[in-house]
């Protein structure tokens, strides 16, 4: 049993796994700011006190396969990586089968930090604001169609006709609307990745769900945080045509998110 259980989906299934009616209704209140101070912190290690202070990134890369000959393969795929521009810093490297030997469980890392799956400065209403007018603007072209899509979209009006223009403005403004439940992102290196050198980037909502995912090599996994900084990383392929998390499927789960799981401003 976890010490803290944050406000979450359950970590037993797998990384793109959905999340069951019996789980959302199961979720807990996230750990208060005592209880973390006087529970969770001084049961972490000085590393994950540190990163719980948060950093440029909200990020970690968390390796989480640690079998026979897993050492040599981690040592040869982030020989190059430079882990302070990747995750600023090499401490943000969650590299200890004595903590982190998850398995495919990888959601476990929020039992430890869950400060991982929280906005930048507690800052709930930018998000929230965020997005209630992504949702706004998705069911207004879904009622009127593309004379009340967005202006910004409206531009294209010249570049596609027809079902191709609806099918264009459908699709950035479903995007939009999963933009707007993105809280953090992570860096896995799974067993997966130390077999094929393909590590999974996972977009996340607060409850630790994956928005969004990809497979990338390592030098498009170290390039993502200074898209996240520079506030593009909703422009990048890895986003774009990342795939969708069960959640997300059919319509996805962000009014459940707004409504119920987002602080108040």
């Amino acid at each position: 049993m976890p010490i803290l259980q944050k406000t979450r989906i359950s970590s037993e299934r797998d990384w793109s796994g959905s999340t069951s009616e019996r789980e959302l209704n199961d979720r807990t209140e996230s750990p208060t700011a005592l209880q973390i101070s006087t529970i969770l912190e001084p049961w972490r290690t000085p590393t994950q006190r540190e990163i719980a202070e948060r950093g440029m990134i909200p990020s970690v890369w968390l390796r989480t396969y640690y079998s026979d000959g897993a050492d040599q393969k981690h040592d040869e795929l982030v020989e190059y990586v430079d882990m302070e521009l990747a995750v600023d810093g090499e401490n943000r490297l969650l590299n200890d089968p004595s903590l982190y030997d998850f398995g495919a469980n990888w959601q476990q890392v929020f039992d430890i930090l869950p400060e991982l799956l929280e906005p930048e400065e507690g800052d709930w209403s930018y998000h929230k604001d965020k997005q209630r007018q992504a949702r706004e603007e998705l069911e207004a072209f879904a009622e009127g169609g593309v004379a009340r899509a967005p202006k910004m979209l409206q531009e294209n009006l010249a570049t596609f006709q027809g079902r191709e223009l609806e099918d264009y403005m459908a699709k950035a403004l479903q995007s939009a609307v999963h933009e707007s439940c993105v809280i953090s992102w992570i860096i896995l290196e799974d067993e997966e990745a130390l077999t094929t050198g393909k590590l999974a980037v996972m977009f996340l909502d607060a409850l630790g769900r994956v928005v969004r995912s990809s497979r990338v090599g390592i030098g498009e996994a170290s390039q993502i945080s200074g898209f996240w900084q520079n506030g593009s990383w909703n422009e990048i392929a890895e986003w774009e045509d990342g795939e969708l998390g069960e959640d997300y499927k059919d319509g996805g789960a962000c009014e459940e998110l707004l409504l119920q799981h987002m602080r108040s401003p």
